[in-house]
C-alpha cells in the first residue's frame, strides 16, 4: 500500500485557492484542473493523464521514486483499476511563473485516499510541476514531489 501512496501522492492538482497566486493562462488553468479532478472519486481516471502528459514526462517523488511517462501511466492505471481514488484534496498554489511556453506551478497539497477496503494513508507535501506549451496546448513535462513529515 505504501508503494501506491508514494507513486501517486502529490501529483494530483486543484485549481488555486482564492488567496493563492493565480494561474494567469486560462488554457493552462483548465488542463491543471483536469488533472486534479481525474483521480477524484468521481473523476475521469488515468486516461486523462495519458492525454495531458508530455512525451518526455518524468517525475521524482520523495527522493524514492523516479518514473518516466509510460511507467507512471501504467502505475496509475494499476492504482485506478485496483480501486484507489482521491477522496479529498486541498491544494494551495504557492507559486506560479510563466516565461513564454514554459510554466512552473508550485503547490502544497494534502490528500486523503480511499481504496476498495476504505480509507488509506494520505499525503501532505509540496509539488513543483513544469508545463510546456507545444502546438498551442499545455502538457505536463515534469513533477517533483516532496512529503511533509507527519507530526505524531
Amino acid at each position: 500500500m505504501l508503494r501506491f501512496v508514494l507513486i501517486f501522492a502529490g501529483f494530483m492538482h486543484l485549481a488555486p485557492a482564492a488567496s493563492s497566486p493565480e494561474i494567469s493562462d486560462e488554457d493552462l488553468k483548465i488542463r491543471f484542473k483536469a488533472l486534479s479532478q481525474a483521480t477524484l472519486v468521481d473523476g475521469s481516471g488515468w486516461q486523462t493523464y495519458e492525454k495531458l502528459l508530455h512525451p518526455s514526462y518524468a517525475r521524482w517523488a520523495m527522493g524514492e521514486v523516479y518514473e518516466g511517462r509510460e511507467k507512471f501511466i501504467r502505475s496509475l492505471e494499476q492504482w485506478w483499476n485496483y480501486g484507489m481514488r482521491v477522496a479529498r484534496r486541498d491544494t494551495e498554489i504557492i507559486g506560479f511563473d510563466q516565461v513564454g511556453n514554459l510554466a512552473i506551478i508550485r503547490s502544497r497539497i494534502t490528500e486523503e485516499f480511499v481504496g476498495p477496503n476504505g480509507p488509506t494513508e494520505g499525503f501532505s507535501g509540496y509539488v513543483s510541476n513544469v508545463w510546456v506549451k507545444e502546438d498551442g496546448e499545455w502538457f505536463l513535462l515534469s513533477a517533483d514531489i516532496s512529503s511533509i513529515p507527519k507530526s505524531d
